[in-house]
């Protein structure tokens, strides 16, 4: 999209370049539900549906075989921001009527086109899309790696001591060694895997005697579960790997102090130590919005330290919401 231009800019006929431009923007993005786009955002929904029909003919029908095989090769490629499925594609195509389909719905082809779109579309053929959507798509992994490095060079630097300009090997040793600091970098690093997919980047390490048992990110949009948070995660897979819903002994470090479903969580699943980075001061449970995790009202209360690596924490959260807006 060219500068200082908007997506409800669009009802305006558009150009091929510009096409592509905009379904390269639109590929950054995850999750993107039809039924939500048609009333907030009709006209990227035009034009990704216009993309979809480009992949079917006009001169000719397709059976409802070959018609499905197209559209899963759309949502594999240029479509792989939609959360949908070949025959819900399908079904708002003809319903929108970007598709049209004979009585019997044993012949589909490409219907006309809205009219701001038409002329770009002569223009376009199903390779181009998929072309621009696979690069801007290697482009914002080799951002988000690139992101990621520069976060272990800063990690490294702020694990680093110093002392009168010379290194001190005995107390960078012991800084190294800090197992809060070290579960803490654990944790940030699942978190820019929550990142990489597209989820709020906070991330979880369950640990026991030193060992950890388990890690987890945030997976909500992914999972399409509103209890998927990193200390959730975190949590059923150390319960699972010990064979108890109690995780009596445990340490649960998160990069995000967590909120109060998670903190109500580890209440019940009895874990002994929170250890937590950023506090969440709109939502946090343990001492910034409510304290579940040490609320003498309950059965169980949590030993728990916060602000480990807080700086690097809020640095990742500030950094995702800002490469977003």
């Amino acid at each position: 999209m060219e500068a200082g231009t908007s997506p409800d800019d669009l009802s305006q006929a558009i150009t091929a370049e510009r096409w592509l431009r905009r379904l390269a923007e639109l590929s950054r993005r995850q999750g993107l539900a039809i039924g939500t786009m048609l009333g907030a955002a009709r006209r990227d929904l035009e034009l990704l549906l216009a993309s979809a029909a480009l992949h079917l003919p006009v001169d000719e029908g397709l059976s409802e075989r070959a018609a499905s095989e197209r559209l899963r090769e759309f949502l594999a490629t240029a479509g792989a921001m939609l959360e949908t499925d070949h025959a819900e594609l399908r079904r708002w195509l003809v319903d929108l009527g970007f598709v049209e389909r004979s009585d019997r719905g044993s012949d589909y082809r490409r219907a006309v086109l809205p009219a701001w779109l038409r002329a770009a579309a002569e223009q376009l053929e199903a390779r181009q899309l998929a072309e621009a959507v696979g690069q801007a798509r290697a482009a914002l992994a080799s951002e988000r790696q690139a992101r990621k490095q520069a976060w272990l060079a800063r990690t490294a630097e702020a694990l680093e001591v110093t002392e009168q300009g010379a290194v001190d090997a005995a107390a960078s040793s012991q800084a190294t060694a800090d197992p809060d600091a070290m579960f803490m970098a654990m944790a940030l690093d699942q978190a820019y895997n929550g990142w990489a997919m597209g989820e709020v980047p906070v991330g979880a390490v369950v640990v026991r005697d030193g060992q950890v048992l388990a890690t987890g990110f945030n997976q909500p949009i992914a999972s399409h579960d509103p209890t998927a948070h990193a200390e959730i995660q975190a949590m059923r897979a150390a319960a699972a790997l010990l064979g108890n819903y109690r995780l009596a002994g445990c340490t649960l470090y998160v990069t995000l102090e967590p909120c109060a479903m998670c903190a109500g969580a580890m209440v019940h699943a009895r874990v002994r130590r929170l250890v937590f980075g950023a506090v969440d001061p709109r939502a946090g449970a343990a001492g910034s919005v409510f304290n579940v995790v040490q609320n003498p009202a309950l059965n169980h209360r949590i030993e728990t330290s916060g602000g480990v690596l807080a700086d690097q924490c809020g640095t990742l959260l500030r950094d995702f919401f800002a490469a977003r807006r």
